[in-house]
């Protein structure tokens, strides 16, 4: 399993900075993370076809955590933090052209 060796968010430029154990980088915008939170509430909004809100406190970074060797969970402005957010989901977030043309879990 590829996993994160680095974490760094970069709240100025409202992004993820992740350093992976093959030596790939990615940079996940904030608001990419928050339009693919994984919990309950958020995908069943999704299958509803509402749109996530996208307001400052939203995309506003306050903390984030491991969860043992698979994942990491986040902490926004607005008090969410249910995601957790498995590390192949992550990856598969990746903007760049690379990780773009990869099959995203569902």
């Amino acid at each position: 399993m590829i996993t994160p060796r680095s974490v760094e968010p970069d709240p100025k430029a409202r992004e993820l900075r992740l350093r992976w154990s093959d030596g790939h980088r990615s940079t996940i915008p904030f608001q990419t993370l928050r339009d693919h939170c994984p919990c309950a509430r958020c995908l069943s909004s999704r299958d509803q076809g509402r749109k996530p809100l996208a307001m400052v406190l939203t995309t506003k970074l306050d903390g984030w955590k491991k969860i043992g060797n698979y994942a990491l969970q986040f902490s926004w402005g607005d008090s969410h933090a249910d995601g957790i957010f498995a590390f192949d989901l992550l990856r598969s977030l990746c903007p760049c052209d690379a990780c773009a043309a990869l099959p995203r879990p569902e």
